[in-house]
């Protein structure tokens, strides 16, 4: 789109009023700044992204101590996606009950405990409801930062999450750096988990005792009743398809490593935290480009596209070096497909923005477990490279769903998205 030269009120003749930055915040309404509640939302979605990004190589561990089957360990997993399902199922119950600050600080003593119980169970009953109180609340708690920063940055919704999701992608290649780190010492990897408990026991006792809005401007962030549009459902969609390539990959990157390089599964794994590394510079590049909620679809189709170029090339290299460098790429390209579409779902609904927060995460943690299933079903009975087309359907699937909303979001809507969010 073309910015209009024009004089300001102020402007010496023959000036331009400003530049493009100014004018998205004319346009957006109040320029952005990150304060106390951005600074909130950030901290407990890098403190959630940490637990999470962790639980695999804690499990794994936990597995060699507490010597259970792969069938216990699985469990584990299974018991966290159960009660994240939950979570997003009964997240609006909860809020309309609760409020936006009861329930933002309940989760946080949810998920500090689970971590807490998880760290120190030495019984199989003692970590499965460690998983399943983790699973509960620490989605709740993603979910609830996420809406707050939707709603407290209306006008910048699509930066304040691509922000939140580049500090969350920092803890998520730090996680399993520490565990594994600590993994040869006796027990000590259990100390790994300490760090998002004095996170969030910080979060807790600087910002407790100051309430959280339920509500930015007349009825935003509240809510209310009646059904999600349309459109909502069609970019919810398209969010799941991004999770999908994403979880996809993290789950079989690896397999898919061992079978076209021969290489040993723990090189493998190594090699994959490339594909974390590729995520955050994607979104901290993401943080720097998005400026105002009409680029949301445009930067989506241009983060598709980079991952499928990064796939395609991964799929089919059999050379390590460019394996590596397609991981990389395909990284930056999945980096800002989950903020950016969670973003552009929430602007199709900009007055039932917790419900709509809600249902994302529920689409989201449906299809985390959906496309490993699908992988693993499909690796069974034809080898994981053939599988692993998989992603290249849901690639598609996204460009799709993106596409047929194109038309929707390139009009006046598209341009100037957020009027109702001030009321």
């Amino acid at each position: 789109m073309t910015v209009p030269r024009r004089r300001g009120p102020t402007a010496p003749r023959g000036t331009v009023e400003a530049d493009s930055s100014d004018f998205s915040a004319r346009r957006d309404g109040p320029v952005f700044r990150r304060d106390r509640l951005t600074a909130l939302g950030y901290t407990s979605l890098a403190a959630y992204a940490y637990c999470l990004y962790a639980l695999a190589p804690f499990l794994t561990l936990l597995r060699r101590d507490l010597d259970f089957s792969y069938l216990v360990m699985s469990l584990h997993s299974t018991t966290f996606a159960a009660g994240s399902v939950l979570s997003g199922l009964f997240f609006t119950q909860a809020l309309r009950r609760l409020g936006r600050h009861r329930l933002f600080w309940l989760s946080v003593i949810g998920t500090a405990g689970g971590v807490v119980l998880l760290a120190v169970g030495h019984t199989v009953v003692c970590t499965l409801a460690a998983t399943a109180l983790l699973g509960l609340t620490g989605p709740m708690l993603q979910t609830s930062s996420l809406a707050l920063l939707s709603v407290h940055h209306s006008a910048h919704r699509d930066r304040a999450l691509v922000e939140a999701n580049a500090t969350a992608s920092l803890a998520a290649v730090l996680a399993p750096a520490v565990i594994g780190s600590l993994g040869g010492t006796d027990s000590g990897w259990r100390a790994g988990l300490v760090l998002p408990v004095v996170a969030l026991s910080l979060l807790y006792a600087l910002g407790r005792g100051r309430p959280l809005p339920d509500q930015e401007g007349p009825g935003a962030g509240t809510v209310r009743p009646g059904r999600l549009p349309g459109r909502f459902w069609l970019r919810s969609a398209a969010l799941g398809a991004a999770a999908g390539i994403e979880f996809g990959t993290v789950f079989y990157g690896a397999p898919l490593l061992v079978s076209r390089l021969d290489l040993s599964i723990s090189h493998a794994a190594t090699l994959m935290t490339l594909f974390a590394v590729g995520i955050l510079i994607g979104r901290t590049a993401g943080s720097q480009l998005v400026n105002d909620q009409g680029k949301a679809p445009r930067l989506l189709t241009g983060s598709l596209l980079l991952t499928a170029a990064g796939l395609g090339i991964f799929w089919s290299s059999h050379a390590l070096v460019l394996s590596s460098a397609a991981l990389l790429i395909a990284g930056a390209g999945v980096a800002n497909l989950f903020p950016l579409s969670f973003s552009h779902a929430i602007a199709a609904a900009p007055d039932r923005s917790d419900l709509a927060a809600a249902r994302n995460q529920l689409v989201v943690n449906s299809a985390i477990m959906a496309a490993p299933l699908a992988l693993g079903a499909l690796s069974d009975r034809v080898g994981v490279s053939s599988a692993f087309a998989v992603q290249a359907v849901l690639i598609v699937a996204a460009l799709l769903l993106v596409t047929v909303d194109r038309p929707a979001s390139s009009g006046g809507a598209g341009r100037n998205p957020l009027p109702a969010d001030r009321g």
